[in-house]
């Protein structure tokens, strides 16, 4: 079963039928009622008309596109919020964050949360070296506040505390003639004085009219010191710390934007893992900075994120084979199947929920599972599950049909109040003309791909309301078939159109000659490659089987 705190998506084929984005959208939803909070529906291919009309009629968005499950970013991301912080944060906030959280980098964001700059171990020990080089003047761009707070100091007197200033940090350890020569070398507006309490220094500090004053170990401030200070305009603090300790400290009271760097790049949250690995190897800290399509940032992906199991499992509905679904899904947890079709699954490293009965639809399954769950089937899931079962039972008609296919519409219909042979028309009459279609998009809508007897074909299909729909297209279509078998490498390719009213189907056949050349039915309309196939409406049941005999004939393989 599927982890509730896991993001879980469940998707169909890669063409994707009236039936597969249904159960995918059902299942979903059925799956939230079950607690799995982060379950989304997908699909791995455009919507045909036919679905287009059942979602807008049923009040219903259709699910996200997703081309294929190649590992992005996104998928290795630790769960939950990102850890940053603001540019203007304290560096030793920024170092403390990180110790706690066990983080190497950390991304430095503005107010909103874009991206900024990187921080890691590596840069700030490359940057507090530079800052603390006792044969360079101690330069520590800081403000008033940051200091205080990074001192956890009593501020006696602030002014123009938010100012970041490059400020000479000075420790009154000499004499007061010895620092009295110091201070005259400094532009004071920008030294910050550390002092123990020392009279005669702090009214030197005074009368040079320093930025800051900042006494050290808790030391009371004489009142006629903190009005000469005040006139002066000179902020004073009082650290509860010795005069070393708060030396140390005020290094840290830098804001952390001082210490990143940004020359670090971050990486959309949407690129493909393989693409930025050679990136995170050889950054300094490992790892790199994660935004979204905003430019906010989303996370940090390091080394060890890249070897992990993606943060996202799958659920399949309506296959069970990974030849037909998106590309990458043998890199993602597969927890759940639902299906009915033939079995031509793959191994698996672990048990997994796997539900694959006799039926004509993959959404008669989902509306037996909302039963068997006593879930709430809302009346827009009614709708589409009803669809979905009217379409790929071909009204009820097709071979597939079984009983429970039956019950199962008869039960929705009754929660819509909707008569089931009514929903058909509409939904065929609306959403099947193949008039109104490229012929690129009518052999690419349902299209399936297969690999059998040592060679690969497609078979796709649409469904007519009327055989006049037909008539005019066949040139256009026979061609299309042909220059689709010839650019993909295909032995051949085939498309099913059935006629829901004559209860038959024509069959248009492009490929190997001798494999044409044992299909068993009479031609239509003389064509060379078009096959009349009287009472054929089920592609999986009727259609694929006799494909299949014919095939084995050919190349001698079964």
């Amino acid at each position: 079963m599927s982890n509730p705190q896991r993001k879980t998506i469940v998707i169909g084929h890669r063409n994707p039928d009236t039936d597969s984005i249904v159960s995918a959208i059902a299942y979903a939803e059925l799956k939230r009622q079950q607690g799995v909070t982060r379950c989304m529906p997908a699909r791995g291919g455009k919507l045909t008309p036919q679905t287009e009309y059942i979602l807008r009629r049923f009040e219903t968005q259709a699910p996200t596109f997703i081309p294929d499950m190649l590992p992005k970013v996104e998928y290795y991301l630790p769960e939950g919020a990102p850890v940053t912080v603001q540019a203007n944060t304290a560096l030793w906030d920024a170092l403390e964050l990180m110790d706690k959280n066990r983080l190497s980098a950390l991304p430095v964001v503005d107010s909103e949360g874009y991206y900024q700059a990187f921080l890691s171990h590596n840069t700030f020990t490359e940057n507090i070296i530079h800052k603390a080089d006792p044969h360079r003047k101690a330069i520590i761009p800081t403000s008033i506040n940051l200091l205080a707070h990074t001192l956890r100091a009593q501020p006696l007197l602030t002014f123009d505390g938010n100012a970041v200033v490059k400020s000479r940090i000075l420790v009154a350890g000499s004499t007061k003639e010895a620092f009295e020569q110091i201070l005259k070398t400094e532009i004071s507006k920008n030294t910050i004085a550390i002092i123990e309490n020392r009279a005669s220094i702090l009214n030197l500090c005074i009368d040079y009219k320093v930025r800051a004053i900042v006494l050290t170990g808790g030391q009371p401030f004489a009142k006629e010191l903190y009005q000469r200070a005040e006139a002066a305009g000179i902020s004073v603090l009082i650290s509860p710390y010795d005069i070393a300790s708060t030396v140390y400290l005020t290094l840290y009271s830098m804001p952390v934007s001082t210490m990143a760097t940004g020359a670090i790049k971050a990486v959309q949250a949407t690129a493909l893992v393989r693409d930025i690995q050679q990136a995170v190897k050889t950054s300094a800290s490992r790892s790199l900075p994660v935004v979204d399509e905003a430019g906010k940032v989303v996370g940090v992906i390091n080394e060890r994120d890249l070897y992990k199991q993606p943060n996202v499992d799958v659920i399949l509905v309506d296959h069970n084979e990974l030849s037909l679904g998106v590309e990458g899904l043998d890199q993602f947890r597969i927890v759940e199947i639902l299906d009915h079709h033939k079995l031509g699954n793959f191994p698996t490293h672990e048990p997994i929920e796997f539900i694959n009965r006799v039926v004509g639809s993959t959404a008669t399954i989902v509306a037996c599972l909302y039963q068997e769950s006593k879930a709430i089937i809302s009346p827009n899931i009614a709708g589409l599950l009803l669809s979905a079962i009217i379409t790929d039972t071909l009204a009820l008609k097709s071979p597939t049909t079984t009983d429970t296919d039956r019950n199962m519409a008869e039960y929705l219909s009754g929660l819509l109040n909707l008569d089931v042979d009514e929903l058909a028309h509409d939904i065929f009459s609306h959403a099947s003309r193949i008039a109104d279609l490229s012929t690129e998009k009518i052999l690419t809508l349902d299209a399936k791909h297969y690999e059998e007897g040592g060679v690969t074909f497609d078979v796709a299909q649409i469904e007519i309301s009327s055989a006049d729909e037909l008539h005019g297209r066949l040139p256009d279509l026979l061609s299309g078939l042909e220059e689709h078998c010839r650019r993909e490498k295909l032995y051949f390719t085939a498309l099913m159109v059935t006629d829901i009213a004559a209860l038959n189907s024509v069959l248009l056949v492009a490929g190997d000659e001798r494999f044409i050349g044992k299909i068993p039915f009479p031609r239509y309309e003389n064509q060379e490659n078009a096959f009349l196939c009287h009472g054929i409406m089920s592609r999986k049941k009727q259609l694929l089987p006799l494909l299949l005999e014919q095939l084995a004939s050919v190349t001698g393989r079964r």
